[in-house]
């Protein structure tokens, strides 16, 4: 069984992927040493802990992961539950008098250890596994990028948010690159379908991106107000890329939304790109109002300042700057930063990928949004007198009817029922058809 210190988050995932399509037998165990007391997270004690483990399963398939937190996980095939109480009661001894393996009463504590059965569990673990990734990776960049001083943070939130690294390459590219290079030393044979998109076929995909003129894979989707009884106008444009043509255009055979970890990746270099064919057009794109999607590092990027300098201040009020919601929750204070700084720019910004269950519980004047774009349902209980509904007509009047933009809307009836809750700005292939009926191009 190999031990792994060098990026283990990474190399958990390439693990879990190589045996998710055989994963009987296959368990995970995590140890929560990072909420031991400093004097038991000594290297001292960790070494012993992972001598332990080493021994008690050192003949199965698997693997040990050290964590820079002192956190470890065990991914490992053929561990009865019997051998794994064993070891977890062996690790408590160790550590008996730190309160994570006792609580005061002298029972177990339950943050010492937990296991997963991949079988029924692979996904949960496999969240977990790229959540430390993600986290790792934002800590790193958190540690030392420099932001240029046109895009500098407010006083308020300059305290909460340490700056970014430089521009060398990310963290993320190296992990992604060691994963790709060490898969031939994983102790699984990874029979890696052609058409899967994964760390082997990600240097060769990014490399024909950054190489490749994608602009006629731009399109661009009208965002729409349409009050009750009035023709649809449009209100800006919507500029993104679509994925289907852009593997066209690169003459990749993966399908690159299949790995949502490593596609979340290559957004980023699709953002380079983005504000790179924009920076060209510079004089014209924002003639008109347009919106794009970025990650919220890029707005905290280098890049990004170079892409403001060419665009003149008076356009600026033009172009909306639209993040996921994922991605705004999952990195609140770099948001913040992120949202202060181009709203300062003079850019507006607006929350994108929100659903009916988690709209009302968002406050767009706390957190700052210009705009919000709700998702529309098709399976949506048209009783506006629903509960649910009602919930969402509330919230639709905290936002403001001319703040809530439904999305996807295909057809007439999702029209009515923006309608029915108050909404007034629509997006969706049903708009696209009154806008431009004649285009030939589908969104």
């Amino acid at each position: 069984m190999r031990i792994i210190s060098r990026e283990p988050e990474a190399h958990m995932i390439e693990l879990l992927n190589a045996v998710q399509d055989q994963l009987t037998g296959w368990s995970a165990f995590s140890f929560g040493f990072d909420k031991l007391m400093e004097h038991y997270r000594s290297e001292y004690q960790i070494k012993i802990a992972i001598n332990l483990m080493n021994d008690l399963l050192g003949d199965r398939d698997g693997a040990i992961y050290l964590c820079d937190d002192t956190t470890i996980y065990v991914i490992a095939k053929g561990v009865p539950k019997p051998l794994y109480d064993k070891l977890v009661f062996q690790l408590r001894y160790l550590f008996m008098d730190d309160p994570l393996a006792y609580n005061d009463e002298g029972d177990e504590n339950p943050d010492f250890s937990a296991r997963y059965d991949l079988e029924v569990q692979w996904l949960e673990f496999m969240t977990i596994s790229k959540r430390r990734l993600v986290r790792r990776v934002r800590q790193s960049q958190q540690a030392g990028r420099d932001i240029p001083k046109s895009m500098q943070p407010s006083e308020a939130l300059a305290p909460a948010v340490a700056p970014f690294k430089a521009s060398a390459p990310s963290e993320i590219a190296s992990i992604v690159s060691q994963m790709a290079t060490t898969t031939a030393m994983s102790p699984v044979s990874l029979h890696l379908r052609e058409r899967h998109f994964n760390a082997s076929n990600l240097h060769s995909i990014e490399q024909a991106l950054r190489e490749s003129d994608i602009s006629s894979a731009i399109r661009r989707q009208p965002v729409c107000a349409m009050p009750p009884g009035s023709a649809a106008r449009k209100v800006f444009d919507e500029m993104y890329i679509n994925i289907a043509h852009l593997r066209q255009v690169l003459g990749v055979e993966a399908d690159i939304l299949s790995n949502r970890w490593l596609f979340k990746y290559l957004t980023q270099v699709l953002d380079d790109k983005m504000l790179s064919h924009l920076q060209a057009r510079a004089g014209t794109f924002a003639a008109s109002p347009v919106s794009i999607n970025v990650n919220i590092p890029t707005l905290l990027s280098s890049r990004f300042a170079e892409f403001d300098a060419t665009i003149k201040p008076a356009a600026k009020v033009s172009v909306v700057m639209e993040l996921q919601i994922a991605d705004v929750f999952g990195d609140m204070a770099g948001f913040l930063l992120a949202k202060d700084t181009v709203q300062k720019l003079g850019y507006r910004v607006c929350l994108d990928g929100v659903s009916d269950l988690s709209f009302p519980h968002i406050d767009r004047q706390k957190l700052g949004f210009d705009l919000i774009k709700l998702q529309w349902n098709a399976d949506s209980d048209m009783d506006i007198r629903s509960e649910k509904n009602r919930a969402l007509v509330e919230a639709v009047k905290r936002c403001g009817s001319t703040r809530v933009i439904l999305t996807r809307c295909d057809n007439e009836t999702a029209i009515h029922y923006g309608h029915g809750i108050g909404i007034q700005l629509f997006q969706g292939r049903y708009l696209d058809g009154l806008v431009n009926p004649q285009a030939t191009v589908q969104n």
